[in-house]
């Protein structure tokens, strides 16, 4: 798990330097595996602005452009790339700019015309391998600031280790949760507010739990009437950062709460479901399912599958299929949020041989209650990013609930086995800062 300390202090207070917080953590029972500094070793880029394209005098796949960087004049820079328009804003090295891989920038001829800088593609600054083109930078961001700093690039990277029985640790929430026992802070979730509007979701589509021994609890949303697209900056930088390729803005929020939250969540093309329906049920003997990553998997009647009227569309807790996958041409979703049985994830994803960020949250164990929580969160955020209109209320098949246990804590008990004393008071307050809840005090036992 790749935790970004610029997206912790979202979540949680932390006024410890890297390398404290690293012991920090490692005391708290998270093994620090590697530090990453993003950016380390880039320097001196800023936001330009393209005034002119004009075609290179010299070269038929070269353009000369103009690129207002906040300063007295523009720079003239050749560019090789495609996907800019005049007015787009673009991370600009100058003279001087050392890019990934120590590549430095100088002023220099490119087929006869002087180039006084270089318009930067994602992999040139180090945010993964696209260079298909230019980075565009939001049409907001100011000309000749810190384009490092705008990008998240002056972030530094935690890779800790999830222990089996920790599961929580492998989301934004459960390290911050720890960080805020620890240091006596709150924890800040973030607040919003849905828009729901139009029809109920009950009248759109249907959940149907065939197997409820598996799967206790399933729980869906529809959204209509959004746009399918690439993710905004922010979207793209949290992920990258994560280590996660961004895909396109409705899947890109899924991976996002699930980083989030460690509730794993599935879009479903919503018109490509047989009847616009889920069943949620055990595989059939010989039955088929093509996933997302252009497999076609044999499946066998042990493994349980998310189906629609027809056929299988998903392998429960571990890949959706590629008959509803989300496209270009989507407009409408049912984005899925459950809880499934630790041991029938960790069967099936061992035996087809798949393990998957989903599959590695679900078999340690998920939070029933955060399903919705994590559900209404996607919601909210793919309305931000996608447009669309929320479905008023949610699909939520849950027959048999999980009830909440009640544990007794013995100050002097606690005490002996620590081998240390512990105030009663901090004790409860560690714990409710841990998000346990006190139902009865007794400060003598």
């Amino acid at each position: 798990m790749r935790i970004s300390l610029n997206w912790l202090r979202e979540w949680v207070d932390i006024g410890s330097d890297v390398d404290t917080l690293a012991h920090e953590l490692t005391m708290l029972g998270l093994e620090i595996e590697a530090i990453e500094h993003l950016g380390a070793g880039l320097s001196n880029v800023l936001v330009g602005q393209i005034k002119t394209i004009e075609p290179h005098p010299n070269a038929d796949k070269l353009v000369v452009c103009t690129t207002d960087i906040g300063q007295n004049q523009p720079l003239q820079i050749v560019c090789g790339a495609t996907n800019m328009r005049v007015g787009d804003k673009v991370p600009t090295a100058v003279d001087g700019s050392t890019l990934a891989g120590g590549f430095k920038i100088t002023h220099r001829k490119m087929r006869g015309v002087e180039s006084q800088g270089m318009m930067c593609a994602p992999d040139e600054l180090g945010m993964g391998s696209d260079h298909s083109g230019l980075l565009i930078l939001p049409a907001d961001a100011p000309v000749g600031a810190d384009a490092l700093h705008l990008l998240g690039l002056d972030d530094t990277v935690l890779e800790i280790e999830i222990t089996p029985n920790r599961g929580d640790w492998a989301s934004m929430i459960g390290v911050a949760r720890e960080l805020s026992a620890l240091h006596k802070t709150p924890l800040r979730q973030p607040q919003f507010k849905l828009q729901e509007d139009g029809p109920p979701a009950s009248g759109y589509s249907s959940v149907t739990i065939e197997a409820p021994e598996l799967c206790p609890r399933y729980a869906g949303r529809i959204i209509t009437g959004l746009t399918i697209g690439p993710s905004p900056l922010w979207l793209r930088q949290r992920l990258l950062a994560a280590g996660q390729r961004p895909i396109n803005n409705v899947v890109d929020v899924t991976n996002l709460v699930l980083l989030e939250t460690c509730q794993a969540l599935h879009a479903f093309d919503f018109n490509k479901l047989h009847e616009n329906r889920i069943v949620v049920r055990n595989a059939k003997h010989n039955e088929t399912i093509e996933t997302l990553d252009e497999q076609t998997r044999k499946l066998t009647p042990e493994m349980l599958v998310i189906a629609d009227a027809r056929h299988p569309v998903a392998l429960a807790g571990i890949m959706g299929g590629a008959a509803s996958e989300v496209t270009d041409s989507t407009t409408d979703i049912f984005l899925e949020s459950a809880y499934f049985q630790p041991a029938t994830v960790r069967a099936t994803a061992r035996a087809l041989g798949m393990n998957t960020e989903a599959s590695q949250r679900f078999q340690r164990g998920a939070d029933p209650e955060m399903a919705i929580w994590a559900l209404d969160r996607a919601a909210y955020l793919i309305q931000l990013v996608a447009g669309g209109a929320i479905a008023k209320g949610r699909l939520d098949e849950y027959p048999k609930p999980f009830e909440t246990k009640t544990l007794q804590l013995r100050y002097a008990r606690t005490d002996l086995l620590l081998g240390t004393a512990v105030p009663p008071e901090d004790e409860r307050g560690i714990l409710e800062r841990l998000a346990f809840t006190s139902t009865a005090t007794d400060e003598t036992t």
